[in-house]
């Protein structure tokens, strides 16, 4: 059997199957035989609906087909079309450029192209130039009507050239031709416009005869619309800021004015000097005040009727300044260059511009427009900053004051005190002192008027400190050289002369030591006088806002020349990085003069205590003390041995009292006191035994020191209350009238124990004089206390 006969029977017995099946699932009963009819006709209309999808797909088929097949062909008569077109353009192209080949033919037709394309950019050129033009064209038509029609082509045209330039950096400098002739046109097209107005107000202005101080313009009504014209010719600018340039009108005012001003300064009239800067500044000077009255009546009222308030709120006077300004910077830009070289002209020349500066804004106010109070920095600051004048001109600044100062200390008198120059009551410097603040005073009225803080400060390290530094070092090596001279070692080593001896001890080495106690005192309290000065508060508290901003932003700002904010505290105050509210420009370097005062004030006070030591020594010499009689209760005469020491005390107080201050005087004294004293108690009581008599002479002697001291100061006594109290011990008597303590008790009662000791100094007025055991040390000298 095939195998398709086997697949028929198979289907067969399959398809029998599922009917016996059915026909088991209808017709379970009997009485289902009763809808057999309905099943029939179910299956009838099954069947029928079945053959109709069939037929309806068998149609869509047959439809597809032919579809499939139109557009296979329809594809192949594309393809064909495709390549006729394509073998017909390679003929042609082969035709036309007579190559074999694709890429010669586009490179040739490239090149066609590349010449297309220069052609629509030459195109475009004629087209921007075309426009540029006619831009012009209307510009020049509006001028002579109103310059604010005519401004509205400009603006255009401005625009047009700005962003031309801007493409033009874009595109890598693509179009310089083009650019330079669109902004050569701008600009020519202003000046043109500038020059048609400007020629019409020099008619009006000629009209009524200026440049005369009187010129009348009631007769010539079309200066006021000139003047207007150029105004609103310059409004864009005046909208944007002119900075420094002079409103256009008040430029041609100025015109006349510059011609009179190049003939006399810029020429080779005699007027015209290197040596005389004041001649052409006084000469602006006088021009400001010559033409003031014509301003203020007549070019204000026009400024001030503007209805721009950029113009309005302008002041004439300021405005004829400002275009005044442009002829003196030329002039100094001709002059500067012959001069820097030259110290005194150089130094002249700052000096007088500083001077004109002042003169412009003190006596005419002057502050250009735009400018708040103290933003001007003034024509000084241009010739310095702009002009590169400022190094030249400090460094002359300073040979200058270091010559002034060195002929200062090569005086023959400059170490001689001056007793004249200062009050009464006052430390008295030496005339070198007070020459050198002068010196320094001067050095500051120079700088004072500079508005820039680091040219300021400048002045302030290079030069002022600078010289306080040196006088310093001087007066520090004079005391050097006092205290080794001085020095016992140095005498046996060197050797040392009369004169020499006689400046280092007395009245010679006291006056040698008060020059430069006197001269460092002095100039110390000129830096405390100076740093509570307006300008050097003004100085102290910018330094220390820049410094705390250099902190903050972690930086080593230079702030005075290449001095960081760390070296400019060094010499100035240590405040300045500290961050302390307290200090002031001149701390470090007051600070070292103190130091210097304080060393030599203790100098003193050894000078004088040395040199009466050694005119007590033949007085610590007596020995006699308690063998001294007398029938008086109170000697006479004091002894001959304290006549000179005596002597001397008066020299040395009567000295100093008329060259120290009554404070230093004081405490001088009580170191004074102290030493002598001390030399008194070692050397004469606790080294003598004192009978009444004795103890008396020795109160007399004392007492003779304190009469000289009580002439310069009062009450010498509390400044030896020791010794006073030893005198009062030495003089106790027996047998004394009645209420007062005799030797005998005092003893017994001192002697018993501390309770009464202290009970009977306070009777005696000794508490706080001496001690219990100094007054028994004293008490032991009596001889009578133990006979």
């Amino acid at each position: 059997m095939s195998t398709a006969t086997i697949a028929i029977s198979q289907d067969s017995r399959n398809r029998d199957s599922r009917v016996e099946d059915y026909l088991n699932d209808k017709f379970q009963t009997l009485g289902d035989l009763e809808s057999l009819e309905e099943i029939l006709n179910a299956v009838r209309t099954q069947q029928s609906q079945l053959r109709t999808q069939l037929q309806a797909a068998e149609t869509r088929a047959e439809k597809a087909r032919t579809a499939a097949s139109e557009h296979s062909h329809s594809l192949l008569i594309q393809a064909q079309l495709f390549q006729q077109n394509q073998d017909d353009i390679d003929r042609r192209l082969q035709a036309t450029t007579t190559s074999d080949t694709v890429q010669n033919a586009a490179a040739k037709f490239e090149a066609s192209m590349e010449k297309l394309r220069r052609l629509d950019v030459a195109k475009g050129y004629v087209s921007l130039i075309l426009q540029v033009q006619e831009l012009s064209d209307e510009a020049r038509k509006g001028i002579q009507k109103d310059p604010k029609l005519a401004l509205v082509p400009y603006n255009k045209l401005q625009r047009l050239s700005k962003e031309l330039r801007s493409r033009h950096e874009e595109m890598e400098n693509a179009a310089v031709h083009l650019v330079d002739y669109v902004e050569k046109t701008t600009a020519l097209l202003w000046d043109e416009m500038k020059n048609r107005l400007a020629e019409q107000f020099g008619d009006a202005l000629n009209k009524i005869g200026w440049p005369t101080a009187n010129a009348d313009v009631s007769n010539v009504p079309g200066f006021a619309k000139d003047f207007e014209k150029l105004l609103a010719l310059q409004e864009p600018e005046i909208e944007t800021g002119l900075g420094d340039k002079p409103l256009l009108p008040m430029e041609l005012l100025v015109k006349p004015l510059e011609l009179r001003f190049r003939y006399h300064f810029e020429g080779d009239r005699q007027t015209n000097r290197i040596d005389k800067p004041e001649w052409f500044l006084s000469h602006l000077s006088s021009l400001v005040t010559t033409y003031t009255p014509f301003l203020l009546s007549v070019v204000q009222p026009l400024l001030t009727s503007s209805a721009n308030p950029r113009i309005a709120q302008r002041d004439a006077v300021n405005e004829f300044v400002t275009a005044l300004l442009p002829v003196l910077r030329r002039k100094i830009h001709h002059l500067l260059p012959q001069i820097l070289d030259q110290a005194q002209l150089l130094s002249h020349f700052i000096h007088e511009m500083i001077k004109f500066d002042a003169e412009l804004r003190g006596e005419f106010g002057y502050m250009p427009y735009g400018c708040a109070d103290g933003e001007w920095k003034g024509v000084t600051h241009e010739v310095l900053v702009v002009e590169g004048g400022f190094v030249g001109w400090i460094k002359v600044e300073k040979e200058f004051a270091l010559s002034r100062y060195h002929n200062i200390l090569d005086a023959e008198d400059a170490w001689v005190i001056d007793y004249e120059s200062v009050e009464p009551k006052e430390t008295k410097p030496t005339k070198s002192a007070i020459r050198v603040r002068d010196l320094l005073e001067t050095v500051t009225d120079r700088y004072r008027p500079l508005t820039s803080f680091t040219q300021r400060l400048r002045f302030l390290i290079d030069i002022q400190i600078s010289i306080l530094d040196q006088y310093h070092d001087r007066l520090h090596s004079s005391i050097e050289a006092f205290k080794m001279l001085s020095s016992s070692i140095a005498r046996a080593v060197q050797g040392t002369s009369k004169e020499e001896v006689q400046s280092l001890t007395g009245i010679g080495g006291l006056e040698r030591l008060c020059k430069v106690y006197g001269s460092a005192m002095f100039l110390e309290n000129c830096m405390k006088d100076w740093g509570e000065d307006i300008f050097f508060l003004e100085l102290w508290e910018e330094l220390q806002e820049r410094a705390r901003k250099a902190q903050r932003n972690n930086a080593t700002q230079n702030l005075a020349g290449t001095m960081n904010v760390q070296e400019v505290a060094n010499v100035t105050s240590s405040a300045v990085t500290s961050g302390e509210e307290d200090g002031a420009l001149f701390d470090e370097t007051a600070g070292s003069y103190k130091a210097l005062r304080t060393t030599t004030e203790d100098m003193i006070v050894d000078l004088l205590i040395g040199s009466i030591k050694e005119e007590l020594r033949s007085y610590s010499k007596i020995t006699l003390w308690s063998s001294i009689t007398s029938d008086s209760s109170i000697p006479s005469t004091i002894s001959p041995e304290m006549v000179q020491p005596a002597t001397t005390t008066n020299t040395f107080l009567s000295f100093l009292f008329k060259t120290v201050v009554p404070a230093v005087f004081k405490r001088v004294y009580r170191k004074f006191a102290a030493g002598i004293q001390a030399y008194l108690w070692d050397n004469i009581l606790m080294h003598n035994q004192f009978s009444l008599a004795g103890g008396k002479q020795f109160t007399a002697d004392i007492d003779e020191l304190w009469n000289v001291s009580r002439r310069y100061i009062g009450d010498p006594e509390a400044s030896m209350k020791r010794v006073k109290a030893a005198c009062v011990l030495l003089t106790l008597e027996e047998g004394q009238e009645e209420g007062k303590l005799g030797l005998k008790e005092v003893v017994q009662r001192v002697f018993e124990d501390n309770e009464k000791a202290r009970v009977i100094l306070e009777e005696l007025g000794l508490v706080g004089c001496v001690s219990i055991s100094e007054a028994r040390g004293v008490l032991q000298r009596r001889v009578e206390a133990w006979a």
